[in-house]
Order: C-alpha cells, then sequence, then structure tokens
C-alpha cells in the first residue's frame, strides 16, 4: 500500500521526520542511520517506507535503502521484537555489523542497542544464523562501523537523543547536529552541559 513517499524534508528529530508531500505534512519514525543520510532542511527527499497498522492507528517507518527496511521486516518477524526494538538495532547497527554479530553469536554486542536485553538478543541470533551464515562480512568494516559511535555507546542514549533534538530544535541539520553531539558527548554531562559544549564547538568550526 504504502512503497515510498517522495517530498520536501521539513523537521528532523533523532527519531523521525516530518516529509511534506501533496500538500499534508507525513511524522514517519526513523533510524540514526536513515537519519544520517538525509538532506538538508527544506530539500528533496525520498523514504523507502513501511506501514505498521494497529486497530486505530497507522505508523510509517522510512529508510534510506532498501537493505535496511529488509532487515526491520526480518527482525520484526522474530517473536518478541516489534518495531521500536528493531529501531533501536538499526539505530545502533549498519546491516553488515549487525550480521558479523549475528555470525559470532554476538549477545553481548547486540544487546548494547537500547531496549533489548541479553535473551532478546540470544532469541535474535538463534532465529538469524542460518540465514546469514554464508554473509560475508570483515573485520574492517565492522572497526569502522563501530569505531564512530563509540563515545555514544559509552554514555545513556536518552542524552544523546535528547542533545540531537536540543540541536534540530535550534535550527541545525541532523548530521551536523550528530557530528557536534559525538564530539562533545562525555559520561556525566547534564543536557544543558552537553548543549552548551556543542553550541561552543559550533561557533569554533
Amino acid at each position: 500500500m504504502f512503497e515510498y513517499i517522495k517530498g520536501v524534508l521539513e523537521a528532523e528529530r533523532a527519531d523521525g521526520v516530518v516529509i511534506e508531500a501533496g500538500g499534508f505534512g507525513y511524522w514517519i519514525r526513523t533510524s540514526m542511520t536513515t537519519n544520517a543520510a538525509l538532506p538538508a532542511l527544506h530539500q528533496p527527499v525520498k523514504l523507502l517506507l513501511y506501514p505498521a497498522f494497529r486497530e486505530d492507528d497507522v505508523t510509517l517507518y522510512g529508510f534510506s535503502t532498501e537493505e535496511e527496511r529488509q532487515l526491520f521486516v526480518t527482525l520484526i518477524g522474530i517473536s518478541g521484537i516489534g518495531p521500536k526494538a528493531a529501531m533501536s538495532l538499526l539505530s545502533q547497527f549498519d546491516e553488515a555489523t549487525f550480521i558479523h554479530h549475528i555470525k559470532n553469536a554476538d549477545a553481548k554486542a547486540i544487546s548494547k542497542a537500547p531496549g533489548v536485553g541479553k535473551k532478546t538478543a540470544e532469541r535474535i541470533i538463534l532465529e538469524l544464523k542460518d540465514k546469514y551464515k554464508d554473509f560475508e562480512t570483515t573485520d574492517n568494516v565492522i572497526d569502522g562501523a563501530e569505531g564512530g559511535a563509540t563515545k555514544r555507546m559509552q554514555t545513556a542514549d536518552a542524552l544523546y537523543n535528547e542533545g540531537i533534538n536540543g540541536l534540530l530544535g535550534l535550527g541545525y541539520a541532523y548530521r551536523e547536529a550528530s557530528d557536534l553531539i559525538d564530539q562533545v558527548i562525555a559520561p556525566g554531562m547534564s543536557i544543558e552541559e552537553l548543549l552548551k559544549a556543542a553550541l561552543t564547538a559550533a561557533s569554533k568550526s
């Protein structure tokens, strides 16, 4: 029913975007991976869609690539894994990194995603290990994918997202906001300290 949306990027937060198309503004939930690929605000954008239907609600999930959408569909097909947990995993890992952890039965790494506990991670590995047994990954890909997220993993994801949303509210694009937060975030920071440090870094760049 919903294959993709093509319009203008009007707003973005850590967990989603608003795209104007045909005179309507559509709220679409996205991962940080997709957010990092977005254009600047008020620029044309296209996202692939997956609609999740409930009795009285339809939630649209958006993806920058078909690979990410297919991984989302695979994840929500696992018993006990809902869209929220699936998006958390997609925000934490790119496809190659996630599959590497599946092949290596690394439940500890997978459980780093917010809202995904060790038992859930073990269930995911059990369900997907045969599916991805022939998928090729390299250690170089893994190191590169996770290296930039090290600071984020060491601090509360809630603080990271709050910092991103704070900068988005000040008019920064997602990628710019993400880069600034990654530069300055540290354990024990308050949101006020984080935003002050990010704005200071922005003024020097």
